[in-house]
């Protein structure tokens, strides 16, 4: 029934979302622009977010796999690592295309669901359309890693520090909602041995 579908905000709570900083760009579509169909979308990402998404992807299952070899996978899994660095310089030359300095922002809280973000310049309003890439930086198991999507304005509100905005997914591929749930425990983790640190000090 329509009148049992969720509301922008209810889908960007259906999945954990962590408080940690991604780049990021938005952009407002122009008025004459909706939210693409699913198959439009799927031939509107652009190869190099789809290239990105894959050597993430591969990473993680190569990262485990040669853990189980023990040392031999330790050597190999150094060799690759090396050759990757290196891809990881050419991909990032070409994402920045990618990143439009006016459209720059940085989230408050990432998840599956959707994004957090504080701008108090934007005049956006609840349920309006957006155009939204997320960059996930490198880390020492994982490739960087870039999502292109869709979302839309399921939030704004004022606080002390300024106007936060929530916008949720409307159009994203599977493998990169995977991608955010990895990052998100990813940085859960690293936040939780960050605190551990600080107590001992």
């Amino acid at each position: 029934m329509a009148g049992n579908k969720p509301t922008a905000l209810e889908r960007f709570n259906e999945y954990y979302s962590i408080q940690d900083s991604l780049p990021m760009t938005v952009c407002a579509l122009p008025d004459s622009q909706t939210t693409p169909t699913w198959e439009a979308f799927e031939q509107e990402v652009p190869d190099v977010f789809k290239l990105a998404s894959e050597l993430h992807s591969f990473d993680t299952e190569t990262h485990n796999a040669l853990r189980r070899l023990g040392e031999l996978g330790e050597l190999i899994h150094t060799i690759l690592h090396q050759q990757n660095t290196k891809l990881n310089a050419l991909l990032g030359y070409v994402l920045r295309n990618e990143d439009h300095p006016e459209q720059r922002q940085s989230t408050l809280a990432f998840g599956a669901g959707g994004v957090q973000y504080m701008d108090n310049q934007a005049t956006f309003e609840l349920g309006q359309p957006l155009l939204l890439k997320l960059f996930i930086p490198a880390s020492t198991q994982h490739s960087m890693a870039a999502i292109y999507s869709y979302a839309e304005v399921a939030a704004i509100e004022e606080s002390d520090q300024g106007r936060i905005i929530t916008l949720a997914f409307t159009r994203i591929r599977e493998d990169d909602r995977e991608l955010l749930v990895r990052a998100s425990l990813h940085a859960q983790t690293r936040l939780l041995k960050k605190r551990a640190e600080n107590r001992e000090e």
